[in-house]
């Protein structure tokens, strides 16, 4: 008797090892993808900050000067130094230095709603050049897909969010 309980106990142990690995193996298919995406939201809170900023240093040109700026305007607009964003004060952060090669992929100022009335900047962040940040206040932007986007946004895998 003493041996058929052995066993059986052991047969149990097995159920029961075997039950608690299936159970770990599942709630790891739940918990890595949210810790993953939890991490990938802590890595983008640097980029989200500075992100804003230079969407805000848009609006206070526009306010100030009536328009965005332009690369052909006066004084032109260069992609590559975010002047005159930085000179003039409306801008002092360093978003470039979470981009592919330190700067912004593409940067417009239409006229098709009026002279400078929208822009649009995209940008690759170096940490994950899938992602792809749009910051605008345009129907224009390649990365909006002709639809009126306000404000900063990440783009992945073909999805537009705000950041």
């Amino acid at each position: 008797m003493t041996r058929t309980a052995g066993r059986g106990g052991g047969l149990r142990t097995w159920v029961d090892v075997t039950l608690a690995v299936v159970l770990v193996a599942l709630c790891s298919q739940l918990v890595l993808p949210a810790i993953r995406a939890a991490r990938r939201r802590d890595a983008l809170q640097p980029v989200a900050h500075e992100a804003h900023a230079l969407y805000a240093a848009f609006q206070q040109y526009h306010e100030r000067n009536g328009e965005f700026p332009d690369i052909d305007g006066t004084p032109p607009f260069n992609p590559d130094t975010l002047e005159p964003l930085r000179r003039r004060g409306y801008y002092d952060g360093k978003l470039d230095d979470f981009l592919v090669a330190g700067r912004i992929d593409a940067y417009d100022a239409p006229d098709d709603r009026g002279r400078n009335r929208e822009f649009w900047v995209e940008l690759t962040l170096a940490s994950d050049p899938d992602v792809r940040v749009l910051i605008a206040a345009s129907d224009d932007a390649p990365l909006s897909r002709g639809i009126w986007t306000d404000g900063v946004f990440i783009v992945r895998a073909g999805r537009t969010e705000p950041l």
